[in-house]
């Protein structure tokens, strides 16, 4: 994270993923909505906390086949 306004943008997000969930589980009962809400959140995180997910950097668009 490089500027400030992306971190305050993952808190916004993350808290409505949470607010979603809490919403569907907690007030009106969805299991399948809470689930899916749930498989997001962990998968953000897992994709967030394991560097090796991340891309190194941009492809440069070539082919292997491009003469």
């Amino acid at each position: 994270m490089n500027k400030p306004w992306q971190l305050l943008a993952n808190v916004v997000l993350y808290a409505f993923l949470a607010w979603l969930l809490y919403d569907s589980t907690i007030v009106a009962w969805d299991p399948w909505f809470a689930f899916v809400v749930g498989f997001v959140i962990v998968l953000a995180i897992v994709c967030s906390v394991i560097p090796w997910l991340h891309a190194a950097s941009p492809s440069p668009g070539e082919y292997p086949y491009d003469n």
